[in-house]
């Protein structure tokens, strides 16, 4: 399971990717208000996105992949302790 610092940078990297502030998407995606921040991204990946935001189980799902992992890795250094 992801921890909070790689959540962070997560965040970071999307927002950064929807040319917001982070905070901003934060938001965003706890009140369920995405629809302003996704309006530059196709239908599908738009829909794509508010279901991964919307789901927990689905959210750490991906963040466990060996892809999302290794991008964690170069956004934030390699992790003490283990991965």
């Amino acid at each position: 399971m992801p921890n909070q610092n790689q959540l962070e940078a997560l965040l970071r990297q999307a927002a950064r990717q929807l040319d917001t502030d982070p905070e901003k998407l934060k938001n965003a995606a706890q009140s369920g208000q995405l629809d302003s921040l996704i309006g530059g991204m196709n239908a599908g990946d738009a829909a794509k996105f508010r279901q991964v935001l919307s789901n927990k189980d689905a959210a750490n799902k991906l963040l466990s992949t060996p892809q999302a992992q290794k991008l964690l890795e170069i956004l934030l250094g390699p992790q003490k302790g283990g991965k």
